[in-house]
């Protein structure tokens, strides 16, 4: 007889299968946030996407008024949604006052498990730990933990990695003279200690920096001595680091859904109209942005009925795009 394994719980219970560990390193999730212009772009794209113009419903927006403490409504919601797009995981700390409650944000990074399941907070060595029902758990889909979510980028964390790598490849380029992989050989003399540190001196101070970067070199050398440049790799390489650092990039972009031109990408071979770009834009919107603002117009809405007791049907303001050409054409046709 086959058997089939269903997880059921409470929104807010915490299952302790898969153990307490969260399923990403988060230092490497900051890191990547904030190392890689095209990575951290992307998320603050989406996320600004998703907020919108804010949620619709007016009601909605009054109770949250009523018990958003520390931040406005808007920065509340943009500080959770960027939580989730970063970490899978966003978190509000829920206050009982009096007959009523206050919502507070906490950044997903200083929240963790303790061994019994409980949620603490951990900052600067302090902990602070709560108690059942103090904490309200958004979170991404995951099969990696069943108590935390999962960034969806995840499969590109190397990729980032990468163009990091790149990139501190060739600002290392520069700061070793910009003549990396050579060796200088002097012929018919023999340099002394003295000589041998003038020329040091010289390279690191005419040829380090950006601002040297292709610089020409005159060296005056003694007569019989003759000065040797060889390296030891072959001129491609520089060639084949661009092409690399661009495939990043761009799979960075892709993996994300963003249309490039949304990251200041120029893609070669596309128009550049604004019509283009508009009907890009759209197509992000209705199949990235819509389905993610849905997923967390649910979660409000079980925030709003398991704390508050109230159904509530939440969606968010989309931006207003202009129509392309073509459609104000039909528009004025059938008007």
């Amino acid at each position: 007889m086959n058997g089939v394994w269903v997880f059921k719980q409470s929104s807010q219970k915490v299952n302790n299968v898969g153990g307490n560990n969260k399923p990403y390193p988060v230092t490497e999730l900051i890191e990547a946030y904030y190392n890689n212009a095209y990575h951290s772009s992307c998320i603050n794209v989406k996320s600004i996407c998703i907020l919108g113009d804010g949620i619709e419903q007016e009601d909605v927006n009054k109770r949250l008024r009523e018990m958003v403490r520390g931040d406005s409504v808007f920065t509340l919601l943009q500080k959770t949604i960027l939580d989730l797009r970063i970490f899978g995981d966003a978190f509000w700390e829920i206050v009982d006052v009096g007959t009523g409650k206050e919502i507070y944000y906490i950044p997903s990074w200083t929240m963790n498990l303790n061994k019994d399941g409980k949620w603490i907070q951990e900052i600067d060595g302090q902990r602070v730990e709560f108690e059942e029902g103090q904490i309200w758990h958004f979170k991404e889909s995951s099969m990696l933990s069943n108590i935390w979510g999962a960034p969806y980028y995840l499969p590109i964390l190397d990729t980032i990695k990468l163009y990091q790598t790149i990139t501190r490849y060739n600002v290392a380029y520069f700061q070793n003279n910009a003549i990396p992989d050579s060796i200088l050989f002097i012929k018919g003399g023999d340099l002394g200690p003295a000589t041998e540190s003038g020329l040091r001196r010289f390279f690191r101070d005419k040829f380090r920096g950006i601002e040297n970067a292709a610089k020409f070199c005159v060296a005056p050398v003694p007569e019989g001595v003759e000065i040797q440049l060889e390296r030891l790799q072959g001129e491609q390489k520089e060639g084949k680091f661009l092409e690399l650092q661009n495939n990043a990039m761009m799979e960075i972009v892709s993996c994300h859904g963003v249309p490039p031109r949304l990251a200041s990408i120029m893609v070669p071979g596309s128009l550049g109209g604004g019509g283009e770009a508009v009907g890009e834009l759209k197509v992000f919107l209705n199949t990235r942005i819509k389905p993610l603002q849905n997923i967390f117009g649910g979660q409000l809405d079980e925030f709003f009925r398991e704390v508050i007791g109230i159904d509530t049907d939440i969606s968010f303001s989309p931006f207003d795009i202009m129509p392309d050409a073509a459609e104000t054409a039909l528009n004025m046709l059938v008007g």
